[in-house]
């Protein structure tokens, strides 16, 4: 079992303004395929409805976020005591390690690399459960379960960031149900991008830790909102060691206006993704020295086979105000793997014309 550690910790996609600063450019000027964000940009009416109710940051917002919980739990079929609202699924990630009676993590890699630092903050001891490139990546949970010892805490994306990866919410669910001794965290913020159902509608199971996200599929992330969903026993004991006011004014707005506006939206960019993403693919397979990981998510995880690294590409890239994502500080890859993500048709051209160039084609 692989226990190696992160090499670049807090490194992350979609920093545009710390880019713009060292390139000498406005934000406007880079086109942004490092972050994971909606292709469609911000959903219609949104901006509106931030606007129109500016004025209530003038004021504390709800203390539990009761009117977002309350929809929230409503458009999934749970119940409000099973749902926290929060600062986004980061401040999930960082408190459900120190709340669990585990002493070993267990992360599903590669992945997202703040669970290794989450697990370590709150003094577990970390091991990763590495899937294989010539598997594209793909889970076996018979595998998966021969590496489960009981009383570990299991980090699993769905889908896998930065793979694409996707596994059925049912045989997920399954899986679960079968191994009690284990908790697990599942994070779904790619989730709506692909036609699975969310774990939040299901009967919840006492060993589950639910993630959603909004910042991703309506491309939010400034506004930092995230969900938390688990049984109502789990729930209580984490939800009476929470802040007040987690979530503010705006975030709790704009999670209003999508949780009853927003499902025409969230179509929209599964449509696009299942129009779009095939030919995208293909074009990028087609570049000289590119494999491409196979997947379903709105970004692509690319492998270089020639001598230029994923570094090399990205700097090659940032030249032409172009941002992709060095995915060689991920545990389980190495300096060839860089990930881009989908986005509209004149930004993906710009993007193909770009990289042709840099590879030579």
């Amino acid at each position: 079992m692989d226990t190696n550690i992160i090499g670049a910790k807090g490194v992350h996609g979609g920093d545009i303004l710390s880019m713009a600063r060292r390139l000498g450019c406005e934000v406007g000027e880079l086109i942004d395929l490092s972050s994971n964000l909606t292709p469609l940009g911000m959903p219609p009416g949104l901006r509106e409805a931030l606007i129109a109710r500016l004025s209530e940051i003038s004021f504390l917002p709800e203390c539990d976020s009761e009117t977002l919980v309350r929809l929230f739990a409503g458009k999934y079929g749970c119940k409000p005591q099973q749902v926290l609202a929060g600062n986004g699924t980061t401040e999930f990630i960082y408190a459900v390690p120190t709340s669990v009676q585990c002493r070993r993590a267990l992360i599903v890699a590669p992945t997202y690399a703040d669970y290794q630092t989450a697990s370590e903050w709150a003094g577990l001891t970390v091991d990763f459960f590495t899937l294989k490139a010539e598997e594209d990546f793909a889970l076996d949970f018979n595998q998966l379960a021969a590496s489960l010892t009981g009383g570990e805490l299991v980090f699993l994306c769905n889908p896998n960031n930065p793979t694409g990866r996707v596994v059925p919410s049912r045989e997920l669910m399954a899986f679960i149900l079968a191994h009690p001794a284990s908790e697990f965290l599942i994070d779904e913020s790619y989730l709506p991008f692909v036609d699975e159902p969310s774990l939040a509608g299901f009967p919840l199971p006492a060993n589950l830790f639910l993630l959603c996200s909004y910042s991703k599929i309506y491309g939010i992330p400034g506004l930092r909102l995230g969900f938390l969903v688990a049984n109502e026993e789990k729930m209580a004991r984490f939800a009476a060691r929470r802040k007040p006011w987690g979530v503010n004014r705006l975030a709790q707005v704009a999670g209003e206006y999508l949780l009853t506006h927003g499902d025409a939206y969230v179509q929209a960019v599964r449509d696009f993704i299942g129009e779009t993403r095939p030919g995208f693919v293909a074009r990028i397979a087609a570049l000289p020295g590119v494999q491409v990981v196979p997947g379903a998510a709105n970004f692509i995880l690319c492998c270089l086979t020639g001598p230029m690294t994923a570094a090399q590409l990205r700097e090659a890239m940032l030249g032409q105000r172009i941002m992709i994502r060095d995915c060689s500080n991920f545990i389980g890859l190495d300096a060839q793997y860089f990930r881009v993500s989908l986005q509209e048709a004149g930004r993906n051209e710009r993007f193909m014309a770009a990289i042709s160039e840099v590879l030579g084609k």
